[in-house]
C-alpha cells in the first residue's frame, strides 16, 4: 500500500513540474494594462472592419483581445503561445493581402509569450482572391506588417 501511495505522489510531483514548466513566461507588462497603437490603415479584427486611427488594445479576459478607438471597436478570440526567445519590440502584427489587413498577433517586448489568432474566413477569402488575381505569381508567403505599440494611455 505504501509503495502505491509513493508512486501516486511521484506521478503528481512530475505532473506538477511539467505543468509549471509548460506555462509561458509572461512579461510584467501584460495586456490587462491597455497599450496604444497608431494604425495607419483600415484593418479587420474578427468580423469588425475598423478604419485607420489610434486604438487602445487590451486583454481583459483570457482568450479575448479588445481593440477600441474613436471610430470603432472590435474583439477577437486569441490564444497564448510561447517562443524560444523574448520579443525584441512591443508590436501588433497584421497579415496583408492586396489592400486588406488582418490583425493576427500581439507581442510585448521582453516577453516569451505572444497572443495570436487563427485565420478567419475573410482572411482565407482575401488570400484566395489575391491568388486568383495574380495566378502567375507562384507560391506566396503571407505578407506581414508590424506596427509598434506605444506606452499605455494615461
Amino acid at each position: 500500500m505504501l509503495s502505491f501511495v509513493s508512486t501516486k505522489i511521484r506521478v503528481a510531483f512530475v505532473a506538477g513540474l511539467a505543468a509549471a514548466f509548460a506555462q509561458p513566461v509572461v512579461n510584467a507588462q501584460s495586456l490587462s494594462t491597455p497599450v496604444v497603437a497608431n494604425i495607419p490603415f483600415a484593418f479587420q479584427i474578427g468580423s469588425a472592419h475598423l478604419p485607420a486611427g489610434t486604438y487602445k488594445i487590451e486583454s481583459q479576459e483570457e482568450g479575448l483581445l479588445w481593440v477600441r478607438g474613436d471610430s470603432g471597436a472590435g474583439v477577437m478570440l486569441v490564444m497564448r503561445a510561447s517562443e524560444n526567445k523574448p520579443s525584441a519590440d512591443s508590436e501588433i502584427v497584421f497579415h496583408h493581402y492586396g489592400n486588406q489587413y488582418f490583425l493576427r498577433e500581439v507581442r510585448t517586448a521582453g516577453s516569451f509569450s505572444l497572443l495570436w489568432s487563427s485565420e478567419t474566413k475573410a482572411e482565407r477569402r482575401a488570400k484566395v482572391e489575391l491568388a486568383a488575381a495574380e495566378p502567375n505569381a507562384g507560391p506566396r508567403e503571407d505578407s506581414k506588417v508590424e506596427v509598434a505599440l506605444l506606452a499605455p494611455p494615461r
